[in-house]
C-alpha cells in the first residue's frame, strides 16, 4: 500500500487536472481546520477528531477539497489505543444564490490507516457522503459544519461524524450576495407647469402675472372688465317704518359684496324703493334710510371701499308692480344694487 505523502500528492494532482482551464469563483483557494465527534460503527469507542482540508473552487458551485483526518479511540472490549488516520479527496456542491450562507451536499473517498497500541497498522477504503452548511462572516472568513456518513468497503461499517470548521479564503473579495431582481425603470417624473399667482392660468399662458385672486381673468390671466350695468335684486325686508337690516339677509349682501371684488372698478348704486303706502316725501326718506343701512354693511362688514358705494332712495317713484294688490306692493318694497363699471380714462391694457 502506497505511505500516507503519497497518497496526498496523488489527490493534488487530481485537483490540479479537475480545475485546469477553469477560473475559481470569489476566491482562489481556502484552508480548513476544524474539529467533530465521531460516532463508530465498529468496535471502537466514540471519539473525537481533528481535520486539516484544503480546498479549491473551479466553479461558483463545485469546490474539490484534499482532507488530513486524525483521531485516537480505545477500542470497547480491550481498551487498546487506536490512533486512526484519513486521507481523502472530497466534493462539494453549493446550493441556492446567497453567497453569505451556502449550504452544500458534500460525497468523497479516500483511505484510513488503524494504528493499534502495539499492533501492526491496517488500511481501510472509505466513501463518504453528508450535507453542510457554510457562513461567511467576514472577507476572508468562513465558518462551515457537516455531518457525514463514512461507510468501509473493507469491513461493511458505518460511522457518523459531526465536523465544524474554519475556512480562510484566500484571494477573497467582498462577501458575494444574490444578484439582485431587475427593478422596473422608474416612471418618466411629469412636472406640473405652476400657476404663481392662482388665477387658474399657468405662467406660460398669463399675460398679467400677479393678478389678485379675487378677480375673474380671461383666459390670458388679465381682469375680466364688466361692460354692462347689472341688476341684483337684495331680498331685505325691513320692519315697518325701520331701517335696521336684519342678520338673515347678510347673505344677499355679502353675495353682491363678492360679486364686486371680481371685477375691477366697479361700484354699486344702493337702491331704496317703497310701495305707494304713505306720503311721497316721507316714503322718500324711508328709502334713503334703508339704502344707507346696505350701504354701511358693504361698506363696514363687508370691507367694500366707501367711494364704490353709493345709496339712492327713490320712495315709490319706480315701482315695478301694482300699487293696488298686496303682492304688488310687496314687490315695491325693494332694495337693488347697480353694479357698474368705474370708466377710467385712456385705459390700456398691453
Amino acid at each position: 500500500m502506497a505511505n500516507p505523502s503519497a497518497k496526498i500528492l496523488t489527490l493534488s494532482a487530481l485537483i490540479a487536472a479537475a480545475s485546469t482551464g477553469v477560473s475559481a469563483q470569489d476566491h482562489t483557494a481556502e484552508i480548513n481546520l476544524g474539529i467533530g465527534r465521531i460516532l463508530f460503527g465498529n468496535d471502537l469507542d466514540d471519539t473525537n477528531n481533528y481535520h486539516l482540508g484544503l480546498g479549491l473552487p473551479i466553479t461558483d458551485r463545485w469546490t474539490l477539497e484534499v482532507v488530513a483526518n486524525e483521531y485516537d479511540a480505545d477500542t470497547e472490549q480491550t481498551g487498546v489505543d487506536v490512533r486512526g488516520t484519513q486521507y481523502r479527496l472530497d466534493a462539494l456542491y453549493h446550493f441556492g444564490d446567497d453567497k453569505n450562507w451556502r449550504p452544500y451536499a458534500a460525497f468523497g473517498a479516500g483511505d484510513q490507516r488503524l494504528s493499534p497500541e502495539g499492533g501492526d497498522p491496517s488500511h481501510e477504503t472509505l466513501l463518504n457522503a453528508g450535507l453542510g452548511l457554510k457562513n461567511r462572516f467576514a472577507r476572508n472568513w468562513e465558518w462551515r459544519t457537516d455531518v457525514r456518513l463514512f461507510n468501509s468497503l473493507d469491513e461493511e461499517y458505518t460511522d457518523v461524524v459531526f465536523s465544524t470548521g474554519i475556512s480562510f479564503l484566500f484571494g477573497a473579495g467582498e462577501p458575494r450576495r444574490a444578484t439582485p431582481a431587475p427593478q422596473p425603470a422608474a416612471a418618466p417624473t411629469v412636472v406640473e407647469e405652476a400657476d404663481s399667482d392662482g388665477d387658474g392660468v399657468l405662467d406660460s399662458k398669463d399675460k398679467c402675472p400677479g393678478t389678485a385672486r379675487q378677480y375673474k381673468v380671461d383666459s390670458e390671466g388679465c381682469v375680466l372688465k364688466l361692460t354692462e350695468t347689472v341688476s341684483i335684486n337684495l331680498a331685505v325686508k325691513f320692519d315697518t317704518n325701520s331701517a335696521v337690516v336684519k342678520e338673515e339677509y347678510m347673505s344677499d349682501i355679502r353675495d353682491l359684496a363678492t360679486f364686486m371684488n371680481q371685477y375691477e372698478n366697479t361700484q354699486v348704486t344702493v337702491e331704496g324703493h317703497t310701495d305707494s303706502s304713505g306720503s311721497d316725501a316721507y316714503n322718500k326718506t324711508l328709502s334713503q334710510r334703508r339704502a344707507n343701512a346696505v350701504r354701511d354693511v358693504l361698506i363696514q362688514r363687508m370691507n367694500i371701499e366707501a367711494d364704490r358705494v353709493k345709496a339712492v332712495g327713490y320712495g315709490e317713484e319706480r315701482p315695478v308692480a301694482d300699487n293696488n294688490t298686496v303682492e304688488g306692493r310687496e314687490q315695491n318694497r325693494r332694495v337693488v344694487g347697480a353694479v357698474s363699471t368705474r370708466i377710467t380714462v385712456n385705459e390700456t391694457r398691453d
